[in-house]
């Protein structure tokens, strides 16, 4: 089964720490909201430097989308540069704070409820496509971060998202100078 989503689909909500908004590209189950989850995917401007909202119980994949710097400085004094388009995981109860050493950027977010689900996140250039595998009873989410993405068999341009459920593999294929953030759910347990 395949699930087109367009810009006009996502959801704008504030922060739960007021300091920003969140594009929701996509809540799950169906009806779920930011304190009920199992998985959620979201893109975010970060304009100031603030404490990330905690989110007990949620696993993290965060990667910077955009040109300037983020750097997320946790409790524990551990500060994590994040690379441009490398997705770095974290438990989402530890809050860090962001700084941003040359201005605002922008970050998506992959989060899903342990014991529940689990996420594997990868970013995929025109020189990286290949065949990949939807876990069982998983699904598969292709978000085009910048030009279009061919994912057999449907096409997404820039900010456009497929989700893809029972089918075995999809091919991806980026176009010339297009990126693609690939997250591949698992379920930890049958939710």
């Amino acid at each position: 089964m395949l699930e087109f989503l367009t810009e006009q689909d996502y959801r704008t909500t504030p922060w739960k720490n007021g300091r920003g908004v969140t594009e929701d590209v996509l809540l799950l189950p169906q009806g779920a909201t930011h304190e009920n989850f199992d998985i959620r995917i979201s893109r975010a401007p970060i304009v100031d430097e603030s404490q990330f909202s905690p989110f007990p119980g949620i696993d993290r994949t965060i990667t910077r989308l955009g040109e300037n710097p983020l750097v997320l400085r946790f409790e524990d004094g551990e500060e994590v540069a994040l690379g441009h388009l490398s997705p770095y995981r974290f438990d989402s109860a530890s809050a860090p704070c962001s700084q941003l050493p040359g201005g605002a950027s922008q970050v998506m977010n992959v989060m899903t409820r342990r014991g529940r689900w689990s996420a594997r996140v990868a970013v995929v250039g025109n020189s990286d496509g290949g065949s990949m595998s939807v876990p069982l009873g998983g699904l598969l989410v292709v978000h085009a971060v910048r030009g279009e993405c061919i994912a057999s068999p449907g096409r997404i341009d820039a900010g456009e998202t497929l989700i893809v459920r029972d089918v075995a593999r999809v091919d991806i294929a980026p176009g010339r100078d297009s990126v693609c953030l690939v997250a591949a759910f698992e379920p930890e347990t049958r939710a």
